[in-house]
């Protein structure tokens, strides 16, 4: 991160200058990003009719997803892209987060297959981290929050601060660019595409990043037509191309509120 203290007063941003976020008006940019793939290990996520587990169709979305990274990225000035694990291995919900924040990334994103005891349910939803009352959401969270030993008073201390930051706004804008990319990319090429929308819900490995945080829940691994989908490796490659195209809009945005400055 550059600074220069003796840089005008002049250039500092004013108001009423288009700044859209917090970092657009610091000059900050999307430098490194770091890539969760959920679960791992005996941590096996959800399972599918036919037997996909979670965890191996999440490693395949990430991998994919770097690579289109290191590909492109540099365009959009990310230069440095990380995953929280390359192989199937299993990594406390906790410990995520503090390699993103070890690393000094500018964004974390989560990916996840979702599940739910109605085999009918379907779509793709992105998550940010906060309270709510909802219960389907409450649902998804109890499930990817299943291996952590923190209690519920202890989170919402946690959450509270979150709330309190800047952070929370700055993920709702990568989450809404995200999953309108996903949905976007997915319905080009796929027929019935359900868009869940952008959610809130109390993860765990959502927590601690201090930094613009998303998890992306790709599709229902427990619906037959989106098992059969997840098995698919054009499948898993238009998810990966959906949250760049997704990420990339959130730099622009980000590059171009600094600009304005």
């Amino acid at each position: 991160q550059e600074t220069n203290e003796a840089k005008d007063i002049s250039s500092l941003p004013r108001d009423g200058d288009d700044i859209s976020t917090l970092r657009g008006a610091l000059g900050l940019k999307v430098k490194t990003v770091v890539i969760d793939p959920g679960h791992g290990g005996h941590d096996t996520g959800a399972i599918g009719p036919t037997g996909l587990k979670e965890k191996d169709v999440n490693l395949k979305i990430a991998k994919e997803l770097k690579s289109q990274i290191e590909q492109n990225g540099s365009k959009i000035g990310i230069t440095r892209v990380h995953l929280t694990r390359n192989d199937d291995r299993f990594i406390p919900l906790e410990v995520r987060t503090a390699i993103a924040k070890k690393l000094n990334a500018d964004l974390f994103v989560s990916i996840h297959c979702n599940a739910a005891k109605n085999s009918n349910a379907y779509g793709i939803e992105t998550y940010i981290l906060s309270f709510t009352k909802d219960p389907d959401s409450l649902a998804v969270a109890a499930r990817e929050n299943a291996t952590t030993t923190r209690g519920l008073s202890e989170l919402k201390d946690i959450i509270e601060k979150y709330i309190l930051s800047s952070k929370i706004e700055e993920s709702k804008r990568l989450a809404t660019h995200v999953q309108t990319s996903v949905v976007s990319n997915i319905s080009s090429n796929y027929k019935t595409v359900n868009d869940k929308g952008v959610k809130k819900a109390p993860f765990i490995v959502l927590i601690g990043a201090d930094i613009p945080s998303i998890l992306v829940e790709s599709s229902f691994i427990s619906n037959p037509r989106e098992e059969k989908r997840l098995r698919s490796p054009r499948y898993v490659s238009e998810i990966a191309e959906g949250i760049y195209a997704g990420l990339k809009r959130y730099s622009n945005e980000v590059e171009t509120a600094s600009l304005m400055r």
